[in-house]
């Protein structure tokens, strides 16, 4: 669903309907203007990817490169980070993972039943950058690879679309609905069921993808499931 359309069924549910072929954004409306709903419907997006992380870590992760240079060890996190999930060496047709070390222990890179192993080298992060401990002696703009959670974008064009599955995409309008109602200090009890009905469905959806999630078997002996 793309996002003049989202905002459209939520002005439906508000009675607050405009021609679909108006300029977009509409801000003349005296009661809720498009820029109005472009804010509620990033407030959710960023709302639904917390939820989406926290039920699936890795659902949104995505993968860049370490521009590395020769004596340098310090490189700024890929913009838009929201957690570092594996730095690797990627050299090699098999990459090696870089390890993550404190600031105070930079040698130490593992323990093995409690005995620390230094073993080639490690990161740790200082603010928006990553500090590799064994500083380069090469240049190579594809040598280290970074795994991470990103950021959604903002959605802010009459035709875009958030990258949360499609199939839930109606969140946004119930969501928007909500906040409305909230904003002109309506009841939104209703409005709220079905926001978290929806996040509730994105969380089941989620959590269907860990690949480790135990699994219910059933018993042959009867319909208990255990």
């Amino acid at each position: 669903m793309i996002l003049i359309q989202a905002i459209d069924k939520a002005r439906s549910l508000l009675n607050e309907e405009l021609d679909q072929t108006r300029a977009f954004p509409d801000n003349t409306s005296s009661f809720w203007k498009d820029s109005t709903f472009i804010k509620y419907f990033n407030m959710i997006q960023e709302e639904v990817q917390h939820v989406m992380i926290q039920s699936y870590e890795d659902y949104f992760v995505t993968q860049a490169f370490l521009n590395i240079t020769a004596d340098c060890a310090v490189y700024s996190i890929p913009s838009g980070t929201i957690k570092i999930r594996r730095i690797e060496d990627a050299r090699n047709t098999n990459p090696t993972e870089i390890r993550p070390v404190t600031i105070n222990n930079k040698e130490v890179v593992t323990t093995e039943l409690g005995t620390a192993i230094a073993v080639g080298g490690g990161y740790y992060l200082k603010g928006n950058q990553i500090v590799l401990t064994s500083t380069p002696a090469y240049t190579d703009a594809c040598a280290v690879r970074v795994y991470y959670v990103k950021r959604l974008v903002d959605v802010t064009a009459s035709d875009g679309q958030s990258e949360i599955p499609n199939e839930y995409h109606n969140i946004f309008v119930y969501g928007m609905y909500r906040l409305a109602l909230i904003q002109e200090q309506a009841d939104p009890t209703l409005a709220t069921i079905e926001y978290e009905k929806q996040l509730n469905k994105i969380k089941t959806y989620c959590e269907n993808r860990q690949v480790q999630r135990p699994r219910r078997v059933k018993s042959v002996y009867g319909d208990t499931d255990y």
